[in-house]
């Protein structure tokens, strides 16, 4: 992953989700995880998501050493996957973070726990972070791409320079 898709991605993803709170989970392919601008947040126009394609778990506090992969990270049924979700409802999100050599996307939460979504897998696309109806003339998506490289999506007035991270 290179510094410039490190950098961009993150940008957005802090933008999308820092601040927020988790607010409900959408159910299809993949389950989704809704977030709500958080109090005194700006709204963004649309809702914003997480796409759980890969598998991921919620950790009590930062813990290390953190999976590597997705077979580092236990494979649940759906009825627990969707009680883990629901105990993260109306929960703020403190900061954003992508892992150092694989796009590992951690959301830490403003209760201690994280959110881990592996970032590594050779094959397909491992999550999604992005605005769901939203304006027309405003695209947003970060997207976890085959073999750890990173794509985003923002509109061209975001952000007026890029920050370091």
């Amino acid at each position: 992953m290179s510094d410039p898709e490190r950098v961009s991605a993150l940008a957005v993803l802090r933008h999308l989700l820092e601040g927020g709170r988790i607010d409900g989970i959408r159910f299809g392919p993949v389950l989704q995880v809704l977030v709500a601008p958080g109090d005194g947040k700006e709204p963004i126009a649309g809702q914003v998501y997480i796409n759980l394609v890969s598998r991921w778990a919620v950790f009590d506090a930062l813990t290390t050493p953190r999976p590597e992969c997705e077979d580092d990270i236990p494979e649940r049924g759906i009825e627990e996957s969707l009680q883990v979700l629901c105990s993260l409802r109306d929960t703020e999100i403190a900061r954003v973070e992508l892992g150092a050599e694989s796009p590992h996307l951690m959301v830490l939460l403003k209760d201690g726990r994280m959110l881990f979504v592996n970032g590594n897998h050779d094959m397909q696309e491992t999550w999604h972070c992005g605005v769901a109806m939203g304006a027309k003339n405003e695209s947003w998506l970060v997207v976890a791409s085959p073999g750890g490289g990173l794509a985003t999506w923002a509109p061209t007035t975001f952000p007026p320079a890029w920050p370091t991270v």
